[in-house]
């Protein structure tokens, strides 16, 4: 990573740009990554030889939003100019493991090329935790996908996930506009795969659920099972058979 604000500067004198524009502009990479992968930390490879010449008052950036379901990973990632924000780095665990993971990355700096990360090994570490057992009494439709999902296996969630969620985002800035679906185990109430953040550098997430997740019964230790009524329904059921036995008698 050292070496490449030197590459950036080489590459900016070869283009003709004199040393009186370099200590005037602010350049930063430049670059945008969309992809579903099944190892992120080893495909993922941001290096770019694209520069941008930043107008007066902005800051390079650099954002990364990972959602992972099942054994697939959606990254969405941008780099270059930003005129809004300052600088600061920012990571955020959205959901946590076990089931669906999300993480957000964003870096906001002042120095030309400071945008300058390669790859995803030190904010990507899902493996921190051992491989979760699982239970066979809670199973989800499980995927993420660009666009929509056509085959999304109902598979069987690790312990400590309580529900299966299904929601679309739409990812907005940083020269992405992007829709993803994304299915799978979560303890994650309500349709809030992002926690409530709704902002990943310059890139804006809007989280939709069609359907409430859905929670299914899980067996109790003594083997019974947890039945979901409501109560106007024992209620009903209850007067339903209390006319039954005065008309019998």
């Amino acid at each position: 990573m050292g070496t490449r604000p030197l590459q950036g500067w080489l590459l900016l004198f070869l283009l003709g740009a004199s040393p009186l524009s370099l200590a005037q502009n602010l350049y930063c990479h430049q670059g945008v990554y969309i992809s579903i992968e099944d190892d992120p930390r080893h495909a993922f490879n941001w290096t770019t030889g694209k520069v941008e010449a930043c107008d007066n008052g902005s800051f390079c950036q650099e954002s990364v939003l990972l959602i992972k379901a099942g054994n697939k990973t959606a990254v969405l990632a941008s780099k270059g100019c930003t005129t809004e924000g300052s600088p600061a780095m920012t990571f955020i665990q959205h959901s946590p493991p076990p089931g669906i993971v999300t993480v957000s990355y964003s870096n906001y700096c002042e120095e030309s090329f400071c945008n300058d990360m390669e790859d995803l090994l030190q904010i990507w570490k899902p493996e921190r935790n051992e491989v979760p057992r699982v239970t066979a009494n809670l199973h989800c439709p499980t995927c993420v996908a660009l666009g929509t999902c056509l085959n999304a296996p109902s598979l069987p969630c690790p312990n400590d996930t309580t529900r299966c969620y299904q929601g679309k985002l739409q990812i907005i800035g940083g020269g992405i506009n992007s829709p993803l679906e994304v299915k799978g185990c979560t303890s994650v109430i309500g349709c809030r795969l992002m926690a409530g953040v709704f902002t990943v550098g310059p890139m804006w997430v809007k989280e939709v659920c069609q359907y409430p997740s859905l929670i299914q019964p899980r067996k109790a230790e003594n083997g019974a099972t947890w039945l979901l009524f409501s109560v106007w329904r024992l209620e009903l059921l209850l007067l339903l058979l209390l006319q039954s036995v005065v008309h019998c008698s």
